[in-house]
């Protein structure tokens, strides 16, 4: 019988963590050459007319030091979404190099992290201030092009862990990195998935200065194709986007605030596009065990629709500007240092609505490093 490849991937990591955790106790002295972490987290959904979702994701990060500052780095995912459907993948299998110094040096290669703004980073349920994520990982922007079979739609900067390769060097006060990636973040591809978007060639350079521990300002840019030529029929040859980023983010005593602004400019069969987005999210600490967060997001981006006859030629593009924004409010109380509970509000207006639609949710999430 066939193994899924994520099972396989968490019995690797279950074998490394029997064989190693006994040594790492016997010797604590000396750091133990595998590092395993975990997290889980179930959430349940429901809306004003009582409409329910229930939603489950875990993963594990799993390294292992190869020496000479070279390590390997695996992170399986699986998830169930609220339709029902599994999403089971590998977001990160990467070979790291690491250097310290006064100029210190990273360099991965494999299916990499996201080398483009903060957003990914919320994917990881222990790391997200809320309980939902970002829209602009996930919402599908207005369509871009005629409509038919095959239709691409596009992400403002989507849920990316591509393969490439990227170099970041850092000092006290700054850091810059330059990556190669075959998706664009316009469009999420996934190891495991019958129906991914070609590879596309991406170019990303980036950087941050810090004034201060615990205060960055960064920016980023991203260039090369979305689509290519064929992909649908109203598409007959390659596109190319570029993408900017801004993004912050501030911790000081009991409070972190973080900040991101994206705008995407998309080549499509009437012309360049542009798409932008913001969010900021916050998060205070109240007491050891209370905290609160929430996150305002907005999205603007260009709707296309075609009026005239059947034939392009006839056809005539007119462009509708459409709005999504969205707030959320989230309560949570840490029963223990590995296990949250949470609460929450979320109000969104999507594109092309007219009104805010109201959901509750509530969620657990656990999370341990094991070594």
């Amino acid at each position: 019988m066939k193994q899924s490849p994520l099972l396989v991937a968490l019995g690797v990591a279950t074998i490394l963590l029997a064989t190693t955790a006994t040594p790492a106790l016997a010797q604590q002295a000396r750091p133990s050459i595998f590092a395993i972490e975990t997290s889980a987290a179930i959430d349940e959904t429901s809306d004003l007319d009582g409409n329910r979702v229930r939603g489950l994701t875990v993963d594990a990060v799993v390294s292992a030091a190869l020496g000479r500052g070279f390590q390997a780095i695996a992170r399986p995912f699986a998830q169930r979404l609220g339709s029902g459907a599994w999403n089971r993948q590998v977001w990160m299998a990467t070979v790291r190099y690491e250097r310290h110094g006064p100029v210190g040096l990273r360099v991965d290669a494999g299916v990499i992290p996201s080398p483009v703004g903060l957003a990914n980073l919320t994917l990881r349920p222990h790391l997200n201030a809320t309980i939902a994520q970002p829209s602009s990982l996930f919402t599908p922007l207005p369509p871009l092009e005629r409509p038919g079979a095959r239709t691409v739609r596009a992400t403002l900067l989507g849920a990316v862990y591509p393969y490439g390769v990227q170099a970041t060097v850092s000092g006290i006060h700054w850091d810059a990195r330059a990556a190669a990636i075959d998706t664009s973040p316009l469009r999420t591809r996934r190891i495991f998935s019958p129906s991914n978007p070609p590879r596309f060639a991406n170019v990303v350079l980036g950087g941050g200065v810090t004034p201060f521990v615990g205060f960055r300002v960064g920016a980023s840019l991203t260039h090369g194709e979305w689509q290519h030529g064929g992909e649908s029929p109203s598409i007959t040859e390659d596109r190319r986007a570029t993408i900017v980023t801004i993004e912050s983010d501030l911790a000081f005593r009991y409070t972190k605030l973080a900040g991101e602004w994206t705008r995407d400019r998309i080549e499509t069969s009437t012309g360049g596009r542009v798409a932008t987005g913001w969010f900021v999210q916050g998060q205070q600490t109240l007491t050891p065990r209370w905290f609160v967060a929430g996150r305002a997001e907005r999205m603007q981006a260009p709707a296309v629709f075609f009026l005239g006859g059947s034939q392009a030629a006839l056809e005539i593009p007119l462009v509708v500007r459409q709005h999504l924004s969205g707030l959320e409010e989230t309560i949570g109380y840490r029963l223990t240092p590995e296990f949250t509970l949470r609460a929450g509000h979320r109000a969104r207006e999507g594109f092309g609505r007219d009104g805010y639609g109201h959901t509750f949710s509530v969620s657990a999430v656990w999370w341990r490093r094991w070594m």
